[in-house]
């Protein structure tokens, strides 16, 4: 798996497309095609981006960070940057109730970022197993996803944190990131590739 990404997004569906087609021309060594590629473009029924023929990928973005995550199986990327919250109703009502009673359990008194560390965390990981399933976040009947993988409709899917060695250096460390990839419970090892 490698997740091709970018701390210079600016927003928008073109540049959205500018990015996914510098890291199609990345990754295929051919410019040409990468435009080609951009150009044929389909969406699934909860918009779920995909090309006949390509390799499985997925895109994310929040504030000025854009990333595509590529693999050779169905597959789900989230990057989120931390943000306030009322976590414990979030997470009360979309969340599978294992992960909605971690959130819970925090109380008060205790320390405010490790409830939010957890929160996005799991938030990351069940937006990321929903792209890779090609479904929709607010879907009530997903797992729990805080552990290793999930297995929906007998296919197993291997949930994984995906940090970006770099960018939590570079004064980041509120971006929060997941993958999902389709697999028997391995943790596939993700390269990342600065644009």
């Amino acid at each position: 798996m490698i997740i091709y990404y970018s701390d210079k997004y600016k927003g928008g569906r073109e540049e959205s497309r500018r990015l996914l087609e510098k890291a199609f021309a990345v990754h295929t060594g051919d410019e040409k095609r990468a435009g080609m590629l951009v150009s044929a473009l389909k969406k699934g029924e909860y918009g779920k981006p995909y090309i006949e023929g390509f390799s499985c990928f997925s895109v994310s973005h929040t504030g000025s960070m854009w990333a595509v995550l590529i693999a050779d199986r169905e597959c789900g990327l989230d990057i989120q940057f931390g943000k306030k919250c009322d976590m414990k109703a979030i997470a009360s009502r979309w969340f599978a109730p294992q992960d909605a009673a971690e959130i819970a359990a925090f109380s008060a008194e205790e320390d405010y970022s490790a409830a939010y560390e957890s929160f996005f965390r799991i938030w990351t990981r069940r937006e990321a197993l929903t792209k890779a399933l090609g479904s929709t976040v607010y879907d009530s009947d997903l797992p729990a996803v805080r552990k290793r993988g999930a297995d929906i409709s007998g296919r197993h899917y291997t949930i994984m944190d995906a940090l970006f060695p770099d960018m939590l250096i570079s004064g980041k460390p509120d971006l929060y990131a997941a993958a999902c990839i389709e697999g028997d419970g391995e943790y596939p090892e993700i390269s990342f590739i600065t644009l």
